[in-house]
């Protein structure tokens, strides 16, 4: 079967033959949980007036470049499975928590408060709306100031074009979507929670998975 997509000629040929090398998702999963380095964690609360009083639990990981890459980048890796469905992205999302959860849990345990212990933590890395993304604070990250199409997936090139020409909102998320950020940093969000541990779902982020597949990005 041909990859989902190919890559344009800012992507140097050996990066290029490494990312379509890889063979499936569980390959990803498989490197990314044996090899990062979980570096940071905080329990975060929500700021503005959408979620008051919410709390989630947020990790720093930091892993290998290439890595990085394949899970943000191959034709198999995180954003691809969102591309085959939306229920195959979020389950693929699932997998990599679900895989991460014990040593994240573990990590924590030390820094956690009477408020914000390690079972609500493990509630807050269980809930429909945690996460793994990359860092986007992280040096390298940010897409050029020109539009550079990177990953030349048909869906995502047109409505990059189309934001990079008419700078619409709904567009601006496809100029990142084509950029392939080679980076080391990753982070997991999880889902929000009230005060009394109950799971609050934030409506802004609801079509998170609908985005990551017509536009390569939230």
């Amino acid at each position: 079967m041909a990859p989902l997509w190919d890559f344009t000629d800012f992507i140097a040929a050996e990066r290029r033959s490494r990312l379509l090398a890889l063979s499936s998702f569980d390959d990803v999963i498989q490197t990314l949980t044996t090899s990062c380095k979980i570096l940071d964690y905080e329990a975060e609360h929500f700021l503005g007036d959408r979620l008051p009083g919410c709390v989630r639990a947020k990790f720093l990981l930091h892993v290998d470049f290439d890595i990085y890459d394949g899970f943000f980048n191959s034709p198999v890796g995180y954003r691809a499975q969102y591309c085959l469905g939306k229920e195959t992205g979020e389950l693929a999302n699932r997998q990599m928590i679900d895989a991460l959860k014990p040593a994240l849990i573990k990590f924590a345990q030390p820094l956690t408060t009477p408020l914000f212990g390690s079972e609500r933590v493990a509630m807050s890395l269980d809930a429909t709306d945690a996460k793994i993304w990359i860092d986007e604070k992280e040096e390298g990250s940010e897409p050029p100031r020109q539009l550079e199409v990177h990953i030349n997936y048909p869906t995502w090139v047109e409505r990059a074009q189309r934001g990079d020409d008419l700078q619409q909102e709904e567009y601006i998320g496809a100029v990142r979507g084509v950029f392939a950020p080679y980076g080391s940093r990753l982070e997991i969000k999880g889902g929000w929670l009230d005060k009394n541990g109950l799971v609050k779902r934030d409506p802004v982020k609801s079509h998170r998975s609908e985005y990551i597949a017509i536009n390569g990005y939230i």
